[in-house]
C-alpha cells in the first residue's frame, strides 16, 4: 500500500463512560504517495516516523489545528467556530456555513483554544479573522500571531498578547510541552488592488535539540504567493538552499468571481490549480495536504457569480503532468478528526 491509514479512537475510559464522542485518529504512513513501494529505497522508507511528523485536524474552510510532533507545539489557524460567515455583516449579499462543524460535529471551541500554543490569523478579512468567533474567545490573553490588519480588528475585542508580523518577519513560539516553533511570514494573497499589502503565508519549522529532525510546513489559503518572499522565508526558517519544506498546505481548486465558466472574464479569489504547480516548484515539499476551503454551503446574490475550476480528486494527475509526481498527496481526515502524518 502507498499510504497505510489506521483508524482508532483516542478517548479515556472516563470519557467513554460519560458517552463522549471519541475522535478517530487517521494515521497515514508513506514515503511517497505517487510511487510504488518497490520504487522507494528501503533506507528512505525507514527514515519516516510519526515522531518526526505533524498531526493535522481540519475544522473546514481555513480553520485547522496543526501539532508539530517533535516539539509538541500546537497551532490554531484562522478559527471560525461560531455562526455563519459574512463580510461586513452583509448576510443579504453572502452568507456561508460549514457542512460538518457545528452540524454533525460539535466542537468545544474553548478546549481547542486552551490546547493551542498560538492562534495564527493569516488575513484581516472575515473568512480568516472571524469576529463572532473571536468575540466568543474566553481567554483573550492567548498568544496570537497576526498581520497588522487582523491585529487592529482584534485589539478592540480585548486581545492583548498579539505578535504582529509582516512578510519577511519571524517569531519564535514556545509550546506548553516545552518545545518551540519558528513562524516566518511570507507574502501571501493579494486581496484588493495591486498596491495593497499582501496577506500572510507562513513557513513554520520546529526548533529542536541537536540530533532531532525539525518538521516544517508551509500554509497559505489562496495559493497566491510571491516566489522571492517564499524563498526568503524558507532560508529564514533555517532550510538550506535547495531544501524544501516537509508539508505544503494549499488549496487545489480555483474559486473565481465573474462570468461562470469563462475564466478570462473572472477574477480568481483562490488560485488553487491555477498556481499549484508553480508554488510546489518553489517549496519542493515532500507532502501536499490539500486545503479544501472551497467546500462550503453558501447563499446570497454573490454566489450567482462564484464558480470553481479544478478537481480535488485529480491533484495527483495534475502533479504528474507537471513533472511533480514525487510529491506525496495526503488528504485531511474528516472534519474534526486527526490525520497523523509521518515524515
Amino acid at each position: 500500500m502507498l499510504a497505510q491509514k489506521v483508524a482508532h479512537t483516542r478517548c479515556s475510559a472516563r470519557q467513554r463512560q460519560a458517552g463522549a464522542r471519541c475522535p478517530r485518529v487517521l494515521a497515514a504512513a508513506s514515503s511517497t504517495g505517487n510511487s510504488t513501494p518497490s520504487s522507494v529505497p528501503a533506507a528512505e522508507r525507514t527514515r519516516t516516523s510519526f515522531h518526526h511528523g505533524i498531526t493535522y485536524i481540519s475544522y473546514e474552510v481555513n480553520t485547522a489545528v496543526i501539532k508539530f510532533n517533535t516539539s509538541g507545539v500546537r497551532v490554531l489557524i484562522d478559527p471560525w467556530f461560531v455562526g455563519e460567515l459574512t463580510f461586513g455583516g452583509a448576510d443579504w449579499m453572502y452568507a456561508g456555513r460549514k457542512r460538518v462543524i457545528g452540524r454533525d460535529t460539535r466542537v468545544d471551541m474553548q478546549q481547542v483554544l486552551a490546547e493551542a500554543d498560538v492562534v495564527v490569523i493569516t488575513q484581516g478579512l472575515d473568512d480568516h479573522c472571524h469576529i463572532p468567533t473571536l468575540s466568543a474567545v474566553a481567554n483573550k490573553g492567548v498568544h496570537v500571531v497576526a498581520n497588522a490588519e487582523a491585529a487592529a480588528r482584534m485589539r478592540p475585542l480585548g486581545f492583548n498578547n498579539i505578535t504582529v508580523l509582516a512578510p519577511g518577519q519571524a517569531t519564535s513560539v514556545p509550546g506548553q510541552a516545552g518545545g518551540r516553533l519558528r513562524i516566518t511570514a511570507t507574502a501571501g494573497a493579494l486581496v484588493g488592488p495591486p498596491w495593497s499589502a499582501r496577506q500572510l503565508g507562513l513557513v513554520m519549522r520546529e526548533e529542536v535539540p541537536p540530533g532531532e529532525r525539525p518538521a516544517s510546513l508551509y500554509f497559505e489559503s489562496h495559493c497566491d504567493f510571491d516566489a522571492g518572499s517564499v524563498e526568503a522565508g524558507l532560508r529564514s526558517a533555517g532550510l538550506a538552499a535547495g531544501e524544501g519544506v516537509d508539508v505544503c498546505v494549499s488549496p487545489v481548486v480555483t474559486t473565481l468571481l465573474g462570468m461562470p465558466g469563462v475564466a478570462p472574464a473572472s477574477y480568481a479569489l483562490v488560485q488553487g490549480d491555477q498556481n499549484l504547480a508553480s508554488l510546489l516548484r518553489v517549496l519542493k515539499p515532500k507532502v501536499l495536504l490539500p486545503l479544501l476551503n472551497h467546500d462550503i454551503d453558501h447563499r446570497g446574490p454573490l454566489t450567482q457569480i462564484m464558480w470553481q475550476k479544478g478537481e480535488e480528486t485529480g491533484v495527483a494527475d495534475l502533479l504528474r503532468q507537471a513533472g511533480l509526481g514525487d510529491v506525496r498527496v495526503e488528504y485531511p481526515a474528516p472534519p474534526g478528526e486527526a490525520l497523523a502524518l509521518a515524515l
